[in-house]
């Protein structure tokens, strides 16, 4: 699974790193009333990981190379303090793309360490972005940052990896995220 990590995802998760750095330097950090905690030493810094479908789709007309059949990205900015985190979620297939981005505060709970623990993850604010049959270029709604993008997030540090899940303890099938600073 982390042979996986694919070049195109770590290029669009790259693209959301520079622009939330330019935004970083005008807008002023703010937790907006969320709980926020310092982060456990190791785990500051900018987390990628990314995955591309092993499945290549070729025009069966023409016989030219598609792409893959899907490709996606996840990252997470942990700070040192909790606030101004970000995280970001984006999606290709052949028919559509789609992006998330959503800024908030983090949130580790008792006993978290550098190696193991879990944080909640709290947007303050967040932004829908979709191409393809479907357009879709909205903020999310009150309802949408406390239900579908508030989460738990499990986390276990495993070599430089660090396996991260949502909702749920680490697992075999946890994404595996890699430090980019």
């Amino acid at each position: 699974m982390k042979q996986k990590i694919s070049t195109i995802a770590i290029a669009i998760l790259s693209f959301f790193v520079m622009a939330s750095c330019e935004k970083e330097e005008t807008n002023a950090v703010s937790d907006c009333g969320k709980p926020a905690s310092a982060a456990p030493a190791g785990l500051v810094g900018n987390w990628a990981s990314g995955y591309a479908s092993m499945t290549q789709l070729v025009d069966v007309y023409n016989g030219k190379y598609v792409g893959n059949a899907w490709v996606s990205g996840k990252f997470f900015k942990i700070t040192n303090n909790g606030k101004g985190a970000e995280f970001y979620y984006s999606a290709q297939s052949q028919y559509a793309q789609t992006a998330t981005k959503a800024t908030g505060s983090i949130f580790f709970e008792a006993g978290s360490t550098a190696t193991e623990g879990s944080f909640i993850f709290s947007p303050c604010n967040a932004h829908y972005k979709g191409w393809g049959s479907i357009v879709v270029d909205r903020d999310a709604t009150a309802t949408e940052l406390e239900n579908n993008l508030t989460a738990r997030y499990y986390y276990r540090l495993d070599g430089q990896w660090l396996r991260i899940q949502p909702n749920a303890p680490v697992n075999d099938y946890s994404s595996s995220f890699k430090l980019v600073n």
